[in-house]
């Protein structure tokens, strides 16, 4: 089979177009045949080599997948060949087969599409869990989502609004700005201008940030008392396709320092998370999921596909991603 291979560390050009051999389920696994990749920017951070628990080169990346179950494991959980699923196997999606823990793999609804599918598990997993387990959103609530354009973003905003918060929505470009009033945002500002509605709004009860940098230190002093800031992601420290360790080292000392003491006096919450990290998803994942599925026919959720690349163009999507080009989620077909 065909698989994108890191041997090095690099930009997208690190991706390797390579033969290997086809994956064999082990016990409590299952083989899908990818029809769809949802790329994240969690893949181009592994590409990177700064992702938590990357496998020494040479690997394939690939955390979301969509596909065909082909081979089944012992202990398969009634999983069978043929199965329409969708996989998160954190590495080795992208390739045209992955072996994937029967844990991770959840049944695709007959009227959804590879790339639909593709996009919703791990950006949708990653809004609920950022939303609701350690956000604890509440109605009525006053809500900031940075990249609010992106592939999580669009689903933190859906999410938010359907559960009767106000959000403000933070993007780069006017094009994406409207693209989050269209998603139902209450206002939607460039990353300058946030802080004034903000203070127009009296404050801020939940943030849910993906970017770090100084945009933390300004958002915490925006936090009400008993408001929550969720950190779940650090692309200040990315540059467009490598990442810049100096400009790297200014975004984290730009955070600043905080005392416990002030989460105390302040009433507040600093939590963060990484998706593939949290101990208890396997157990979670089929009920979220399930959650995700049902916002979905309820109208309340579209997984919003902003490109779509043919599996011989991945690092074209790699680059597009980590250049902060795209808009929703970038998918990767294969034929």
């Amino acid at each position: 089979m065909r698989a994108w291979v890191v041997r090095r560390p690099g930009p997208p050009e690190a991706l390797t177009l390579t033969e290997v051999d086809e994956p064999v389920p082990g016990d409590g696994q299952v083989v899908v045949r990818v029809r769809a990749i949802g790329l994240n920017f969690a893949d181009c951070m592994a590409r990177l080599g700064v992702y938590p628990n990357t496998p020494r080169p040479p690997f394939v990346p690939g955390m979301e997948v969509a596909g065909e179950v082909t081979a089944v494991g012992r202990n398969a959980g009634g999983l069978g060949v043929g199965d329409r699923v969708f996989a998160v196997p954190i590495f080795g999606g992208h390739a045209e087969l992955v072996a994937v823990p029967t844990t991770h793999v959840a049944p695709i609804p007959a009227d959804m599409d590879w790339d639909e599918a593709a996009g919703l598990a791990v950006t949708g997993l990653t809004a609920d869990w950022a939303l609701n387990v350690v956000g604890r959103v509440r109605p009525g609530e006053r809500v900031l989502v940075t990249a609010a354009a992106g592939g999580v973003g669009t689903m933190v905003l859906q999410l938010a609004r359907a559960q009767g918060a106000r959000v403000l929505a933070v993007a780069s470009t006017g094009r994406k700005r409207a693209f989050a009033l269209e998603l139902g945002a209450e206002a939607a500002v460039a990353y300058d201008k946030w802080a004034e509605v903000a203070d127009q709004w009296g404050g801020l009860d939940l943030i849910l940030d993906s970017v770090g940098g100084g945009l933390f230190r300004r958002a915490w002093r925006h936090l009400a008392g008993d408001g929550r800031y969720v950190l779940y992601g650090f692309s200040a420290a990315s540059g467009r396709r490598r990442i810049r360790w100096l400009r790297a080292a200014g975004a984290w000392l730009a955070m600043g320092c905080m005392h416990p003491l002030s989460l105390v006096s302040g009433t507040r919450t600093l939590a963060g998370f990484n998706l593939s990290l949290v101990p208890t998803l396997a157990e979670q994942l089929h009920e979220r999921h399930e959650r995700l599925l049902e916002a979905r026919r309820d109208g309340q959720l579209r997984v919003v596909i902003g490109g779509r690349y043919r599996f011989g163009e991945l690092p074209d999507a790699h680059a597009a991603l980590q250049g902060r080009e795209s808009t929703g989620k970038l998918v990767v077909l294969v034929d």
